[in-house]
């Protein structure tokens, strides 16, 4: 009964999934606020709640009741084994983004900016922050592809499109960078800054010039 509820309220969008976990026996159990007739009841599912077959095996008042009921969770696994935030080796030197951006705010010529572009899609050691962040997306399509989930493998491919868009978008944006370079172009004079004029203090042991004498109004005979 309770899991025909709960498919019920899935499809009415009011099942809430808040926390899963891995049981000790293999099973996957997810807990889930079930809203019916403007109440809320904690369920705890097991099996995919994306895929057919999924059930409720308890129903709790609160999350800490489920808690106590429920067998306990074992470790999470890891996406690579042989790293963890233990063995992370040396990071790469990178350039920020926001000196690649000020670079280009202080440019005088087209090669100047076409060498930023080229550093930001860069490949290799040192690579650029354009295919560092199709590097993230790939590895985040691969860490949802391997929750092993329906829904969590749908995000898997569309962070993998966004991926391949990202690895286009990095190529689009070189060329144009070898395009921009190639016209050996610079900026026309006009749109150097005038600096501002200041007016000179005088020095210190200057002698300041006498103040103008001041003229005295004729005096008025009766």
């Amino acid at each position: 009964m309770w899991t025909q509820m709960a498919q019920a309220a899935q499809r009415r969008s009011e099942l809430d999934l808040i926390e899963s976990w891995y049981a000790a026996d293999g099973r996957r159990i997810t807990l889930a606020y079930l809203v019916e007739d403007d109440t809320s009841t904690v369920v705890a599912l097991t099996g995919d709640p994306d895929a057919p077959g999924w059930q409720v095996i308890g129903h709790y008042t609160d999350e800490f009741a489920a808690g106590q009921a429920l067998p306990r969770p074992v470790p999470h696994g890891v996406l690579r084994p042989d790293l963890s935030r233990f063995t992370r080796p040396e990071p790469a030197p990178a350039v920020p983004l926001h000196e690649l951006l000020q670079d280009i705010v202080e440019a005088r010529s087209a090669g100047d900016v076409s060498e930023t572009l080229l550093t930001a899609t860069q490949d290799g050691y040192d690579a650029g922050p354009m295919v560092r962040l199709q590097e993230l997306l790939h590895t985040a399509g691969q860490f949802a592809s391997a929750l092993e989930t329906v829904q969590d493998r749908q995000i898997a491919a569309r962070l993998d499109a966004l991926g391949r868009q990202m690895d286009f978008l990095a190529r689009e944006v070189k060329d144009a960078a070898e395009d921009l370079g190639a016209t050996v172009a610079v900026l026309p004079p006009h749109r150097t800054p005038t600096p501002p004029r200041i007016r000179p203090r005088p020095a210190m042991d200057t002698t300041l010039p006498p103040p103008p004498p001041r003229t005295t109004a004729p005096a008025h005979h009766p």
